[in-house]
């Protein structure tokens, strides 16, 4: 009788939990879909403005990258679709990193007079970088016919690899949330930041053999965590494979604790943004 009563108890605090959940989401679909149409609302290109800021910046790169011997062996059009696929790929992690604070920080005003679930935000942050991601992956698309490049029977795993990106972006970019509200130091540090952890990862190169470079690459688990999902959507296999999992663990390890702080510290951080 006590095991059962105890059995029903774990059962309607998972289905609490569960409809909680998708309470919270659904609140966090509706405010990423009002802040996105506000967004864009007066600009002519409209959506195509988060591919082009992200992409402007790089083309060169990506064009005459290989005249500099940055992708070992490939050919020119080899070396596009494979810094243009680790670009993209970095990021949807980059965005996951980013949007969290930047979502919160628009949403400032509401969150000073209303209250409802700050989980909401991250929700939102995660409707921005799914959007993205899409708008991404149709550019890899279009890249890899216009280039010729191949159809490896990898590519779902490229494409379940995604949301493990995105969770592992999201897990520090939840860190940040709260500091935001406190120094606007975080929001202007975090964009400036982005150029110099890009090349700490063979995105734009491929990876040396030795020296310097050749161990922060090993060590780094961004390499893994960008470099193997772009093999899988490029190439094929790596024969490292598993080193892809590794580098997710390691992120679920920060996302764990990330939370636990974001539901801790943002009421603290909401508090000081209204007394501010």
């Amino acid at each position: 009788m006590r095991d059962t009563c105890v059995l029903n108890t774990g059962t309607i605090a998972i289905t609490n939990y569960v409809t909680e959940s998708r309470r919270v989401a659904k609140l966090g679909w509706l405010l990423f879909l009002r802040d996105f149409r506000l967004r864009y609302r007066q600009t002519y290109f409209g959506y195509l403005w988060a591919v082009i800021k992200v992409l402007a910046p790089s083309v060169p790169m990506i064009l005459v990258g290989s005249q500099f011997g940055l992708g070992g062996e490939r050919s020119t059009s080899d070396y596009a679709l494979f810094a243009l696929t680790g670009l993209v790929l970095w990021q949807v992690f980059w965005d996951s990193v980013l949007f969290p604070q930047w979502v919160a920080r628009r949403m400032r005003r509401m969150l000073s007079e209303a209250r409802f679930p700050y989980e909401a935000i991250l929700y939102a942050a995660a409707g921005y970088v799914l959007f993205n991601a899409g708008l991404y992956l149709m550019l890899i698309v279009a890249a890899t016919i216009v280039l010729g490049g191949g159809m490896p029977t990898t590519i779902p795993l490229g494409l379940i690899a995604i949301p493990g990106l995105i969770l592992s972006g999201m897990g520090i970019g939840m860190v940040f949330v709260p500091f935001t509200f406190v120094y606007l130091d975080f929001r202007y540090a975090l964009p400036m930041a982005s150029p110099v952890l890009l090349w700490t990862a063979p995105i734009f190169y491929e990876s040396p053999d030795s020296g310097l470079v050749h161990t922060l690459n090993v060590w780094n688990p961004l390499t893994y965590l960008i470099g193997i999902p772009r093999s899988w959507l490029t190439e094929g296999f790596t024969g490292d494979d598993m080193a892809f999992l590794v580098s997710l663990v390691v992120f679920g390890l920060i996302f764990l604790p990330a939370h636990l702080f974001f539901r801790r510290a943002i009421p603290i951080g909401v508090e000081r943004l209204t007394h501010g």
